[in-house]
């Protein structure tokens, strides 16, 4: 097997990793440093591994993330409406912020500028308790991350890590934003459905 010639103790730190994988199939090395270099070690048979079952393993090591999907879209998250335009906004934010930056910085976003980007596209704000699920959802898979304790107020920070380029692949921006500006309030999921079905969300 793959991983047999491993010590009983790296066996284990591997077992870890894949089980965290098919929980949340978003990895960034800022944010959980061993797991990522457990994987740059055994890049090929973690690859050999989900191949095997046929998942897709990408370790994106110029933007040093990880990202597991399969590739025919099965098991993807049903996402709700809130959830859809939440995402697509940060990930639109993503794009724009990410310009002109080096590599190892992280583009920052303020709640005001989301809520901003909200207002452009002519789309109800989501209520207290909507937001914190949602900044909560978007923290397990590594999306972002708080930096501020009052995640409430206008200036409080967010720091948007690479893996979003994995929840919208760029040729699909315009044709998503094509879409928030024709909204209908009826519509539901949709093409930013990317995430793993298997993954809780609290």
């Amino acid at each position: 097997m793959m991983f047999d010639e491993l010590s009983e103790s790296e066996q284990a730190k591997v077992r870890h990793v894949l089980n965290r994988l098919f929980e949340v199939n978003l990895l960034v090395r800022d944010k959980d440093r061993e797991a990522y270099a457990i994987i740059r070690r055994h890049s090929q048979a973690f690859e050999a591994y989900f191949q095997f079952l046929g998942w897709e393993l990408t370790v994106d090591e110029r933007h040093e993330c990880v990202f597991l999907h399969l590739p025919d879209g099965r098991l993807r998250r049903r996402l709700d409406r809130e959830q859809t335009l939440w995402l697509l906004v940060l990930r639109l934010l993503y794009e724009e912020k990410r310009q002109g930056l080096s590599l190892a910085d992280y583009p920052m976003v303020t709640l005001h500028e989301i809520r901003s980007k909200f207002e452009t596209f002519r789309i109800e704000w989501v209520g207290r308790t909507a937001l914190d699920k949602l900044i909560r959802l978007c923290a397990q898979f590594q999306l972002l991350e708080a930096m501020d304790e009052d995640h409430r107020a206008d200036d409080a920070r967010f720091k948007l890590y690479h893996t979003w380029m994995y929840v919208v692949q760029a040729d699909e921006i315009a044709q998503l934003t094509e879409r928030l500006e024709r909204y209908d309030a009826a519509e539901e999921g949709g093409l930013l459905d990317e995430m793993d079905d298997t993954a809780p969300v609290d």
